[in-house]
């Protein structure tokens, strides 16, 4: 509904008229508004005059005789509706909000919130409520605009929409700060005080909402989802000659060329990391700069905010030298099997393996080389035949029932209307919580499912977020959310491992699948090929980044990041760098101001909370074969630790689901054991036949030699017998009474003594 009033300059209306305009404009709006009932929404909580209500009434309190009175709360919602339009019509600074512009709304209730001095607890009421018509009013434009990807207005809104939600996470804070921080209340109520921490933390660290603010980010952003980039030789003149960011990707995937990964690993930066430096340079002293101003050290600083952890750096560094071990087995293994194939490009004992050769364009998982370094070549994995398919909807299903299995309600609602799409370079799979404690929709992309592994990993976990959102929905609105940024991935994860193992995989029917010690050493090396890496990477990443801003001296950034890449992961780059090259910024995570270390401590924690899970199934063989398909106490285990959303700070959360409250390596390291013992003995099996390689090669050139040594004795001895020697030396003029003696002089004087001394015995 839209209210215009239009005023002639030229006519000079009497005030009682603008009143009476301006007064029909509300009363037509308030009819609209009293005639249109909105249901409240089933996860808020009650208000304090809601918990009063009695059928369609409410209590008030007589003035006159001080006993309460039965009202129609009809009556009353009317009165206060037309008081408040009455106060609009005779305030002369009051606006009237266009109602088809949601975003102004936002802004007006928001400035009108800031005006009015409520108490801290009506005050964080009203802005829960605001938060949660924004979320429902953000994900409605997120989800109109990725079921409709190419829609121009439909993505400028969205964008639009998500800044207003941003912003207003970044003044809740500031409002917060200005008027309440004081209070009595926040310094005593421990509730309260797990409230503000939650709305600190969002409030510094949304991505810089302002567009003044944003410049950088915005630039960066810009230049890296814009990457094309001229095809592997040819000139970008010739047709079908430009590459994208999602061929480069596929090249990566597939190719086995190794001069042209290189070229596209160079160029890939070239357009990216190249041109991002100068403006990232910009960016590090801005978000030194906001993080300063809420003090915070620096950048980095105010990131590991968000995990509750005074010691989290030192706590990321345990982690990393628990798993590295393990790592260092696996980079190996790889590094020797891929020597099979790339003999010429592997041939220097440095032990690095160059990033291109990895199958992913940042070289942070392997698992597209993994028909490479198969264990066991005669069993691969799990593949649908050629003229076989499987719907998408298959795979939610057999994640849904075993989600059921657990004591999880079904989740059906969210994927029921997926639709097998062809895939596209832009479409991300997603789950989205619609904010109002009912709806939950999943994004699915890809035409057709080929490999049910991969397709079973993604529905579980799009489909663990969704679970997760239905646990804590009918938390306050600030719970709703994992404890820390880790959990959701962590949780997700779970089931996603589960369902993938091989055993689980043969109860599905889905595809044809083998059992037995090697399929089972192939899967977990499949799974720890996407892992591992990706663990190292994210540690490597946000390191090298929390240097970069903490470190206002550290200049060689490009050399850091390597320096790092090398130490700690054996990545190498395969071309060479320098300092004009900034090439962590080839990442989306980067020039988008996202941590990335979350990956490492999401890893960590799955399969700690997965092990308490297996104790709690009365599991007693090597984790990696335990399953707590439909053992409903490891569920319920599981569902209390879900429900308590971010209401608890993560210790309390993960001492609930395990009994611990630091995080553990044990999980992880349990579940790839076996596997650690198979690299243990194959590296040996692998470093002796590198070496084999070598000694095959010894005796042709022992022979060689041996042929050259006979060949010189033979000819000194025809020389020594017939004197050729000293003929040919007078001929050149070097003989000992020669004018080129100095030459001679600088040979040691034993050496001809040597060669004159050579005897038939001695030979």
């Amino acid at each position: 509904m839209i209210c215009v009033v239009q005023v002639d300059t030229a006519v000079d209306f009497s005030t009682n008229t603008m009143i009476f305009t301006r007064l029909t404009c509300v009363l037509i709006i308030a009819s609209t508004s009293i005639a249109v009932q909105f249901p409240p929404n089933p996860t808020s909580d009650m208000s304090a005059d809601d918990k009063i209500l009695k059928g369609n009434k409410t209590l008030e309190q007589s003035e006159e005789s001080g006993h309460e009175i039965e009202t129609d709360i009809d009556e009353v919602k009317e009165k206060k509706f037309l008081d408040d339009a009455m106060r609009t019509v005779l305030d002369p600074n009051a606006m009237i909000v266009k109602a088809n512009d949601i975003v102004e709304t936002f802004k007006y209730q928001l400035d009108e919130l800031d005006k009015v001095n409520n108490s801290l607890d009506v005050f964080m009421d009203e802005m829960d409520k605001l938060s949660l018509d924004v979320c429902k009013t953000s994900q409605e434009a997120l989800w109109s605009y990725v079921t409709d990807i190419n829609n121009e207005a439909k993505k400028n809104e969205m964008v639009r929409i998500a800044a207003e939600e941003d912003e207003i996470k970044k003044q809740y804070w500031n409002i917060l700060k200005k008027k309440y921080l004081n209070d009595e209340q926040v310094m005593n109520d421990p509730k309260v005080k797990r409230k503000i921490r939650i709305i600190k933390e969002r409030g510094t660290n949304v991505q810089m909402p302002q567009s003044k603010q944003r410049e950088e980010i915005d630039t960066m952003q810009r230049i890296w989802s814009r990457v094309t980039v001229c095809a592997y030789n040819s000139s970008c003149s010739a047709e079908d000659s430009v590459r994208t960011m999602s061929d480069v990707i596929s090249i990566f995937k597939t190719s086995n060329d190794t001069k042209e990964l290189a070229y596209y690993w160079k160029v890939y930066r070239d357009t990216t990391g190249k041109k991002i430096r100068p403006i990232f340079k910009d960016y590090v002293v801005r978000m030194n700069r906001v993080a300063e101003s809420e003090n915070f050290t620096d950048a980095g600083d105010m990131w590991r905010y968000a995990f509750e952890d005074d010691n989290f750096v030192a706590t990321v560094d345990r982690i990393w030298s628990e798993i590295k071990p393990f790592y260092d087995l696996l980079h190996d293994y790889v590094r020797a099997k891929l020597k099979l194939v790339y003999r010429d490009l592997l041939k220097s004992n440095d032990k690095l393996i160059p990033a291109h050769i990895l199958g992913n364009l940042w070289a942070q998982e392997w698992q597209a080389i993994y028909p490479k370094v198969v264990a066991y070549a005669d069993h691969m994995r799990p593949k649908l035949p050629a003229n076989e398919t499987i719907h998408s909807k298959d795979l939610f299903d057999a994640v849904d029932e075993f989600h059921q299995s657990l004591g999880f309600e079904s989740a059906k609602d969210s994927f029921q209307d997926i639709k097998e799409t062809m895939a596209t370079a832009n479409c991300l799979p997603s789950s989205h919580d619609m904010c109002d404690g009912v709806n939950y929709k999943i994004k699915w992309c890809g035409d057709k499912v080929t490999d049910v592994v991969v397709g079973l990993s993604r529905a579980a976990r799009l489909l663990g977020h969704v679970q997760y959102f239905k646990h804590y929905r009918n938390l306050p609105p600030l719970y709703r959310d994992g404890p820390n940024p880790a959990f959701h991935d962590a949780i997700s994860d779970i089931v996603a491992v589960q369902l993938t193992s091989p055993e689980h995989l043969m109860t599905l029917n889905l595809v044809k699948v083998e059992t037995g010690p090697e399929v089972t050493l192939n899967h977990l090396l499949w799974v720890a090929l996407e892992k591992f890496p990706l663990m190292a990477y994210a540690y490597v990443l946000d390191k090298w980044r929390w240097d970069v801003f903490g470190n206002s001296s550290l200049e060689d950034w490009n050399q850091h990041w390597w320096d790092l890449r090398i130490k700690e992961t054996g990545v190498s780059p395969p071309v060479p760098r320098n300092e004009t090259d900034l090439d962590p910024a080839a990442k989306y995570h980067v020039v988008s101001h996202v941590q990335y270390i979350t990956y490492l401590i999401s890893h960590v924690l799955e399969f700690q909370i997965l092990l308490s899970l297996c104790k709690r199934a009365n599991h007693t063989g090597p984790l990696h074969e335990c399953s707590i398909y439909g053992v409903k106490e490891a569920g319920k285990l599981l569902s209390d630790g879900m429900a308590l959303g971010a209401s608890e700070d993560w210790r309390t959360v993960l001492q609930a689901i395990t009994g611990e409250t630091e995080l553990s390596t044990e999980g992880i390291l349990q579940y790839f054991s076996e596997l650690q013992k198979f690299l243990q003995e194959e590296n040996i099996k692998l470093a002796m036949l590198s070496e084999g390689d070598m000694d095959q090669s010894a005796p042709i050139i022992v022979g060689a030699i041996v042929v050259l040594l006979t060949i010189l004795i033979i000819v000194l001895y025809c020389v020594k017998k017939h004197d050729v020697g000293s003929k040919v030396f007078s001929v050149c003029g070097l003989s000992k009474n020669g004018s080129l003696d100095i030459v001679t002089n600088e040979l040691p004087q034993g050496k001809s003594n040597e060669v004159d001394g050579i005897s038939e015995d001695k030979v």
